[in-house]
């Protein structure tokens, strides 16, 4: 069992290494950080009396704005490449000339690709938090600071999941990142357009209907936790950000888990029943 263990702990600090190696990954970050800056250096530019009633909670937007899009980007971006580039690389052949079992691997694999996230998703909020800190002075309600970071984390899992599953069965990372890519940005446009019809028709079976979307409990996971924790201070952001109610959670906990284990199944499935040393030409 400890051998087995540490097996899987050399998979996952291999993996969180060769993600970081990744060019795209690296943009995505380097993205993700700018972000952050640019957000902050915006509320400085504003108007002091429209700012000053939120700056003890300017945290939030920091940490909530890249949970709608960016991180699911990165995510599906990381989850894509996981495997595909082992088959395009070759590389797949050395883990498999180890005494290295199949689910070891896997799941080492697994493991690694969502720490990475999730260690990001901590990086860039420590970062809001202190610019926050630094630029408006002390910052409150920080009890909610770890409940956003781990809906942030919680959220990615859908399209790290469904990137992992598309990379298995595609076995070739660029190809990979375009289609996931494309779940993500179909399913949030759709999502987006079919709100605003349900809005302006006054349409309730849509509202219901984009809730079996893969974005719908992705995207606003974070934004719901964290600003129906705050409060009125903070009220205002939750139009601009936040896609469901706090009584939608269980239903957007049973979306994600769900698509989460789906894609991950899809993903076990092919690599386990599938030549995994032979070489993507």
């Amino acid at each position: 069992m400890a051998q087995q263990l540490r097996k899987t702990l050399l998979v996952v600090e291999y993996e969180m290494r060769r993600s970081l190696a990744r060019k795209r990954i690296i943009m995505l970050l380097s993205t993700t950080f700018l972000l952050q800056i640019g957000i902050y250096l915006v509320f400085t530019r504003l108007p002091s009396r429209f700012v000053d009633p939120f700056t003890a909670h300017a945290w939030i937007v920091g940490v909530v704005a890249p949970s709608t899009a960016l991180v699911h980007v990165l995510a599906l971006t990381v989850g894509a490449s996981t495997s595909a580039e082992e088959y395009e690389a070759g590389t797949a052949d050395y883990w498999f000339t180890r005494p290295l079992s199949r689910h070891v691997y896997f799941l080492g694999k697994t493991l690694g690709g969502f720490l990475l996230i999730a260690a990001l998703v901590a990086t860039y909020s420590l970062l809001a938090l202190g610019i926050s800190w630094f630029v408006f002075g002390p910052q409150s309600r920080l009890d909610v600071f770890a409940v956003a970071v781990a809906a942030s984390a919680a959220s990615s899992l859908t399209f790290y999941a469904i990137g992992l599953a598309v990379g298995e069965v595609v076995r070739r990372s660029m190809i990979s990142t375009i289609l996931a890519g494309t779940v993500f940005f179909g399913s949030f446009l759709t999502e987006s357009y079919a709100n605003i019809v349900a809005v302006i028709g006054n349409d309730r079976t849509l509202l219901e209907a984009v809730k079996l979307l893969p974005t719908w409990a992705s995207v606003g996971l974070t934004s719901t936790l964290v600003l129906e924790n705050i409060g009125l201070p903070a009220s205002f952001l939750i139009n601009v950000f936040s896609r469901l109610s706090l009584q939608d959670l269980p239903l957007a906990a049973l979306n994600l888990a769900l698509y989460t284990a789906a894609s991950i199944a899809v993903a076990w499935i092919k690599f386990r029943y599938s030549d995994v040393t032979r070489r993507a030409q």
